[in-house]
């Protein structure tokens, strides 16, 4: 083996199936094609700034994970990302992949991205308690203000919390975006990206969101995905939303009383397909593309969605769903309810305001006019001075 492709991979149950040695993909590929695969995972804290040390060539990554619409347009007008190239196989077939998940791979109809797995928000619940509370399941898709009725019902039944919440300051703006949505408002004008939070529906949304924290563990604001994780696993909690690509290992041998889980999405659901793109500094490029080809590949797809919970295939999808009864609720999130957020520039800086006034609420640092005020001001002087710049 001479080559060797680096890879920087977010810290994520999705991930973790790329190199867990019982799958043995990554040695599979290098077996295969003589070739080293240096494959590194880096917790969600601090993947966006070693992202952003390998784009500016000072860490040395061939293949870099990127958060779909989120960050795919800025990265491509800085230049940091490099077109790939699809096999035209019809083994591969691009069509496979959900339609919704294309759309997050491509600018202007060029391809930068191979998608990995698709996040998006799922509750899962303990049907038996919420039966003996409400006197009936809850349907397939509902909106935040019933889940925050269900919350309080079932709050305190056999001890439990009502809900655990994925809180902490790198997790919450995404946790709280469909609490904003429910109140008819986005975060951000989807055509001039202006932000559209700070009013009455934005304020109203917040005081529901921070008023859960009551039915939460007392340190849900430290709640990360293994948190909440834990937390329902151990029946800590009645209900937990969580990410579509984490289903795999909150469901896994580890969760009690897994026949008692019932599934269901969110009215006002956000997601985004985590992927893999080349980075435009990468002397391999031919190489990583060749190596995405078969990540992306459909025997790839279906050892990770079953790993995590979240395929991006159709025929995945079909040929599984029946091993992983939370399928076809996840697939009707990602294809009829979840939606994106605009494709900013400088997206990350942006929603970091966000994420921490949020996360300063939360805490009863700020109060929720002051979160949404000064989030608004800085956002806005942000944006002008990229204009002017």
């Amino acid at each position: 083996m001479t080559d060797t492709i680096r890879v920087l991979a977010v810290g994520d149950p999705a991930v973790d199936a790329y190199v867990e040695q019982a799958f043995g993909l990554i040695t599979t590929y290098e077996q295969r094609n003589q070739v080293k695969v240096d494959f590194n995972i880096v917790s969600f804290e601090q993947y966006y700034s070693t992202m952003m040390a390998a784009f500016q060539g000072e860490q040395d990554y061939d293949i870099v994970m990127v958060a779909g619409h989120l960050w795919l347009k800025d990265f491509v007008n800085k230049g940091y990302l490099a077109k790939v190239n699809y096999p035209q196989d019809a083994n591969w077939n691009l069509q496979d992949i959900v339609p919704v998940v294309r759309q997050e791979l491509e600018v202007a109809g060029i391809p930068y991205l191979y998608p990995s797995f698709c996040d998006g928000h799922m509750v899962l619940y303990r049907k038996s308690i919420v039966k003996r509370c409400l006197g009936s399941l809850p349907p397939d898709v509902i909106t935040t203000d019933e889940l925050l009725d269900m919350v309080a019902k079932c709050h305190d039944v056999n001890a439990m919390n009502g809900i655990v919440l994925k809180a902490h300051p790198s997790e919450i703006l995404l946790d709280f975006l469909p609490y904003l949505r429910n109140e008819g408002v986005d975060a951000f004008d989807p055509k001039t990206h202006l932000p559209t939070f700070n009013n009455e529906h934005g304020r109203l949304a917040l005081h529901k969101y921070i008023q859960l924290r009551k039915y939460a563990p007392h340190d849900t604001h430290t709640y990360g995905n293994d948190e909440v994780r834990e937390a329902f696993q151990q029946l800590r909690s009645v209900f937990a939303v969580t990410w579509g690509g984490q289903l795999g290992v909150v469901l896994d041998e580890r969760c009690e009383q897994l026949e008692d889980v019932g599934f269901a999405t969110l009215k006002s659901a956000w997601n985004v397909t985590w992927s893999f793109g080349i980075n435009a500094k990468s002397n391999k490029q031919q190489e990583a593309n060749a190596l995405l080809q078969y990540l992306a590949s459909s025997e790839v797809d279906r050892v990770i969605g079953g790993y995590a919970g979240s395929p991006v295939r159709r025929s995945t999808y079909d040929m599984d769903s029946e091993q992983y009864d939370w399928y076809s609720t996840h697939l009707n999130m990602i294809e009829n309810y979840a939606q994106p957020l605009p494709t900013m520039d400088n997206a990350g800086e942006i929603l970091g305001v966000l994420y921490s006034k949020i996360s300063q609420a939360f805490q009863a640092e700020l109060t929720v006019e002051e979160a949404l005020q000064q989030a608004e001001a800085e956002i806005l002087s942000m944006q002008k001075e990229r204009k002017t710049s």
